[in-house]
């Protein structure tokens, strides 16, 4: 494991109108290989695919199985994809259930998952779906021991920050510097806030999603491009 300090981005949640074409976007793009599903989702009518980028991050896809599925409405909503979420771990949802209650976020979901608690966070109230997913050992995550492939030439390695675009980033840095109990930093000119060992930054956009993921690039490895679009995503390889 690279960061292990709570809390952890674990994944980086991106809704794809077209999973397949996202899917070989990613893979081409990053050196991936073929990811994995989580078999709950489809109870749900919801479609994923996840990613390992590197030993402790990840990146998932998910999309509609069903056309009445929530996901195929709000991808159609910002036109064909866009990040949708984050989950997010951390050792205790105590003391961030009760900041999410001082702020109104409102709870969708509150669950235990493969023996995990996990809480979904609305996100009309948080700018993206936040997910807190309860393991307090920091070394462990759902898919420890999941049958998965490797990448022999992988082009990244890790997740280091997102972007989140809102009409409002100053009063959603601040919720999240609340929800999280972190303080908000100006940065070049971007609000910021420390997801443990990651970033989220802030900026303004007339709609409310995550627009940008940052992504580190393997020691020794050069990519053609350092800036990558996929499902309505802007990568950039740092």
């Amino acid at each position: 494991m690279t960061n292990g300090t709570f809390p952890i981005i674990r994944q980086v949640i991106i809704g794809a109108g077209d999973m397949e074409l996202a899917s070989k976007e990613l893979r081409e793009a990053f050196g991936l290989a073929k990811g994995f599903a989580d078999p709950l989702l489809e109870g749900i009518n919801m479609d994923d695919e996840t990613f390992r980028v590197g030993p402790e991050a990840h990146l998932e896809l998910v999309g509609a199985l069903k056309p009445e599925a929530p996901i195929a409405k709000w991808t159609s909503k910002v036109g064909g994809g866009g990040g949708y979420g984050l989950a997010i771990q951390v050792p205790a949802l105590g003391p961030l259930l009760e900041r999410a209650e001082t702020l109104g976020a409102r709870t969708i979901e509150d669950l235990v998952v493969y023996d995990r608690r996990i809480v979904q966070l609305h996100p009309g109230d948080l700018g993206i779906l936040v997910e807190l997913d309860e393991i307090p050992e920091a070394e462990q995550w759902f898919w420890d021991d999941i049958d998965a492939e490797v990448s022999e030439n992988p082009l990244i390695d890790d997740v280091l920050a997102v972007e989140v675009s809102n009409p409002d980033p100053e009063a959603l840095a601040q919720k999240w510097s609340t929800l999280f109990d972190v303080p908000v930093e100006t940065v070049d000119g971007v609000l910021q806030v420390a997801i443990g060992a990651r970033t989220a930054r802030f900026v303004k956009g007339d709609v409310k999603m995550m627009t940008g993921v940052d992504v580190k690039a393997v020691a020794g490895r050069e990519p053609a491009d350092r800036k990558v679009k996929v499902s309505g995503v802007n990568f950039t390889i740092v």
